[in-house]
């Protein structure tokens, strides 16, 4: 079920994608299904449906297509005040869109290299990894100003948020460890040894646990976010630069370069359970759980393979602008947006409903 806009339950349907708050996504569901059956239950014409019954959905479609910095390497997204951040890693600034009327509002310069952005909703700060500078910058999302540049390791590649914690995490490629940043004060309180070449990170607000995907030893390291410490090392593919989790389905869903394939790992069993083909170079993955489908970016092939999370199968492939590097999902509209870094624009996608 697509939540209606403005609704208490899609805001927290949207805050439990976020890692925020599943309790109130709970009980938003049964009042929802509660309220449906007391519809039903006086009309003659009301069916019983079948449990195994799965909803229809639209395929996604490009609705249009931004022109950003040059080569844009990372995105993210306030769906707060819907508000796209793209980090231009050759022009070394952060373009701003207006979700509501697709158009570049504000150019924001930062350091040399932006490669990633993050942003924590509840704060409307936005952090950028600055791979050249061996720094974060913090851009105030009410002003679109840098409020503060942050050291940390070297070659930062990536970075994630706690919203609920305020902690910000950054994938140091270049020095394999990862920097954790105290939103409060914008210092790094922890500096934490990871894998071998560290691309990508996911924050799980939840379980307060952070997976980062290691590229070069091909694995998953699983940070405690209490104790700063790794956890696990789960196995994955060649070349893991992506990692994404679905709490709805508790699947780890990791993209790997080298071998065109999406590796689906079980949270809980920490086991590999499919491997999914998809397109030349996958170089991100995003998970929109509200309909449980999978986006993935083929950097090589200008294409974004739509995997039915239920099934484990490619059930549309979707031709984007030039050398796709990364992925944004509204989970308030089902807008999906992919920074094109060999084309130096943003296409929006209809994710479908």
């Amino acid at each position: 079920m697509r939540c209606v806009q403005g609704s208490s339950c899609c805001s927290s349907f949207s805050a439990l994608a976020r890692g925020k708050t599943p309790f109130l996504a709970a009980a938003c569901f049964l009042v929802v299904s509660t309220l449906a059956a007391c519809l039903g239950e006086g009309s003659e014409e009301a069916a019983t449906p079948s449990p195994s019954a799965t909803p229809h959905l639209s395929s996604p479609t490009v609705v249009t297509t931004v022109p950003v910095g040059a080569k844009p390497w990372g995105i993210d997204l306030n769906p707060v005040t819907n508000r796209i951040y793209v980090a231009n890693e050759a022009s070394a600034n952060v373009s701003v869109l207006d979700g509501a009327t697709d158009t570049v509002v504000a150019t924001i310069p930062v350091g040399e290299g932006p490669m990633s952005v993050g942003v924590n909703p509840d704060t409307n700060r936005v952090y950028v990894a600055n791979a050249w500078s061996d720094t974060v910058s913090v851009i105030d999302g009410g002003t679109d100003t840098v409020v503060a540049t942050i050291p940390v390791g070297a070659r930062p590649w990536a970075v994630g948020v706690n919203a609920s914690a305020n902690r910000i995490y950054v994938a140091n490629e270049g020095s394999d460890s990862v920097s954790v940043i105290d939103g409060g004060t914008d210092t790094v309180v922890a500096a934490i040894p990871v894998g071998q070449r560290p691309m990508a990170l996911a924050v799980e607000a939840n379980s307060n646990r952070v997976y980062v995907a290691n590229a070069d030893s091909g694995d998953i390291s699983v940070i405690d976010g209490s104790t700063n410490a790794t956890v696990a090392i789960i196995e994955a593919g060649r070349a893991p630069w992506d990692v994404a989790v679905n709490l709805g389905t508790d699947s780890i869903y990791v993209a790997n370069a080298e071998s065109a394939l999406v590796t689906v790992i079980d949270r809980a069993t920490q086991g590999a359970v499919a491997e999914i083909p998809v397109g030349d170079v996958p170089q991100a993955v995003e998970v929109d759980p509200s309909t449980n489908r999978v986006f993935v970016a083929n950097s090589f092939d200008d294409t974004i393979s739509v995997i039915d999370g239920t099934t484990n199968t490619v059930v549309a492939t979707v031709s984007v602008g030039s050398k796709p590097w990364d992925i944004a999902v509204n989970l308030d509209n089902g807008r999906i947006y992919v920074a094109n870094g060999g084309g130096s624009t943003v296409s929006v996608i209809d994710g479908g409903s």
